[in-house]
């Protein structure tokens, strides 16, 4: 069977002629059309028409926000680091901080476990470059976490400094892709998403890597680079998670209001891969999704989204890293039409302080949420260390009575005879307790 593909009008009788062609020959044609059109929605686009563009009197750009991170770790010496070995490509920081309570000041009415035990958590932001408000947020964390200090005693604000302070070990990345950012300030091309050769750090990462949620072509958005962790600004990622056991995990984006569980990735959708504690992230996220006036929908991210993401950076703390909750969450997004981009994932900056407001609820959660989590994960090992230490006394007891009671029977019977001694074994054990309890 054949079938018409287009009309040809021949002058000069006008006439009209049919060109046919194979039914494997239109399936290629349009096989060729539908990658054509998939390959043109994909295509990084170029600087548009901005309905508004980021006011540096309201927003920070690379520069304010080094200065200002940099100012507020002075400030608090005892509360805040900057790691400085972790750079861009072209060595830009991306200001890695360690946040924890390193005077022990606060620690006095917590465990002595605490110190090993404290809840580890590690958060990245700037993860692509045309998402602003993330940074924001974090900002606004830090400066709300550290005013906190200067208030008085048993006051909310300190209450909760301290509270965070004494329970947590914070890391954060606080701008991973500082290169792609820089150059959205040098272009005004607010649409561009990668590092500055267009790599997008989100698929970047050894997790399903280089499938079909991701990209080859260094024009694309998703771009995924040459190989798994080709790019220098993955290595803050890395080395971080193989030196510490983090117990949360999360990155933050905006442009929706979406929280994220693993997994994203094209095999995971086909297979119905979960998380091993799905439930457990599950309930967190439920948790989060209603601590502010916005609603935000969760669950596993291949089932939210109509579109799959491969080698991204939560599936891979939560697949290769085994971090127990891992989580990508998508702070904020509004209507949008047109091809404007700044608008798509940043509030106009009259709105930026209100928003940020509404936003910072949620870490306030987030925090007490995974430090009852933790202090109940660490309950439960003390108590099964608690009783699997009581269980192995009292083998050894057992083991240590039997013995004595065996060689007091064989010397007894072969040595001394003329001495006879009955050893009761209700009162060695009881002898044995009395020396553990002492110890």
């Amino acid at each position: 069977m054949k079938f018409p593909l287009f009309l040809k009008i021949c002058p000069p009788k006008a006439a009209v002629m049919y060109t046919f062609i194979t039914k494997s020959e239109l399936f290629c044609f349009v096989s060729v059309i539908l990658f054509f059109l998939d390959f043109c929605s994909t295509i990084d686009v170029k600087a548009q028409r901005e309905k508004y563009i980021p006011d540096y009197s309201v927003y920070h750009n690379y520069s304010m926000l080094h200065r200002e991170i940099t100012q507020i770790v002075k400030r608090n010496p005892n509360f805040m680091r900057i790691e400085k070995e972790y750079e861009s490509r072209n060595k830009v920081s991306q200001l890695v901080l360690h946040i924890k309570n390193f005077t022990g000041s606060f620690n006095t009415q917590i465990s002595k476990y605490t110190e090993n035990s404290k809840l580890k958590i590690l958060f990245s932001y700037g993860v692509h470059a045309r998402e602003f408000l993330p940074t924001e947020s974090l900002l606004y964390l830090l400066k709300n976490l550290t005013k906190g200090l200067t208030f008085p005693h048993g006051s909310f604000e300190e209450q909760f400094s301290r509270y965070v302070l004494s329970h947590i070990d914070i890391y954060i990345i606080s701008v991973a892709n500082p290169d792609g950012r820089l150059y959205i300030e040098s272009t005004n091309n607010y649409c561009w998403r990668g590092t500055e050769t267009g790599v997008d750090l989100d698929r970047n990462f050894d997790w399903e890597y280089g499938r079909k949620g991701s990209s080859s072509d260094p024009k694309d958005e998703e771009y995924r680079g040459l190989h798994k962790f080709s790019e220098p600004e993955s290595l803050a990622f890395t080395d971080l998670t193989e030196k510490i056991k983090f117990d949360l995990f999360m990155s933050f984006h905006s442009g929706i209001k979406h929280i994220y569980i693993p997994f994203a990735d094209t095999k995971s959708k086909k297979i119905g891969r979960q998380v091993d504690n799905l439930n457990d992230m599950l309930d967190l996220a439920m948790e989060l999704s209603h601590c502010t006036k916005y609603t935000y929908k969760y669950g596993q991210a291949y089932k939210l989204n109509d579109y799959t993401a491969d080698g991204t950076i939560f599936d891979f703390m939560a697949g290769v890293r085994k971090i127990p909750f891992s989580y990508t969450v998508e702070l904020w997004g509004q209507n949008h039409k047109g091809t404007s981009c700044f608008d798509l994932f940043n509030p106009p900056n009259e709105d930026l302080k209100e928003v940020l407001e509404t936003i910072h609820p949620l870490y306030v959660q987030l925090f007490r949420y995974m430090i009852d989590w933790k202090s109940s994960q660490v309950r439960h090992i003390t108590e099964d260390f608690n009783e699997e230490s009581s269980l192995n006394f009292g083998y050894i007891l057992m083991m240590l009575s039997a013995c004595l009671t065996f060689f007091v029977c064989l010397t007894g019977k072969n040595r001394f005879h003329h001495r006879r001694r009955i050893v009761s074994l209700k009162s060695l054990g009881s002898s044995f307790s009395a020396s553990f309890m002492k110890a």
